[in-house]
C-alpha cells in the first residue's frame, strides 16, 4: 500500500515525461546518432581480438608440438600409445 507524506504529492502532481529523456530513448533504440567510426585503430584492434588468439595457440601447440617431436627423436621421451 501506498504510505508516507510523498503520496500526496504524486496525487497532486503527477510525474512528467521529460521530453529530452524521450529523445535519447528514442535516438539510443533507433541509433540516429551512431557512435561508432571504423577507422585504422579499431579495424586493427578488431583484427587483434578476433585472429590474435587463434595465432596465439596455434603457435603454442605447434612449439608444444615440436618439442615432445625432437625429444622422441632424442629418445627422451616414449610416444605415448594412440588407437587413431
Amino acid at each position: 500500500p501506498l504510505q508516507g507524506p510523498w503520496v500526496l504529492t504524486v496525487v497532486l502532481f503527477p510525474i512528467q515525461e521529460d521530453p529530452a529523456l524521450l529523445r535519447w530513448a528514442y535516438a539510443r533504440t533507433q541509433n540516429v546518432y551512431p557512435t561508432f567510426r571504423p577507422t585504422p585503430k579499431t579495424s586493427f584492434l578488431g583484427a587483434l581480438f578476433a585472429i590474435g588468439p587463434i595465432l596465439f595457440w596455434i603457435a603454442v601447440f605447434k612449439t608444444d608440438r615440436d618439442r615432445k617431436e625432437k625429444l622422441i627423436q632424442e629418445g627422451k621421451y616414449k610416444r605415448p600409445f594412440s588407437v587413431f
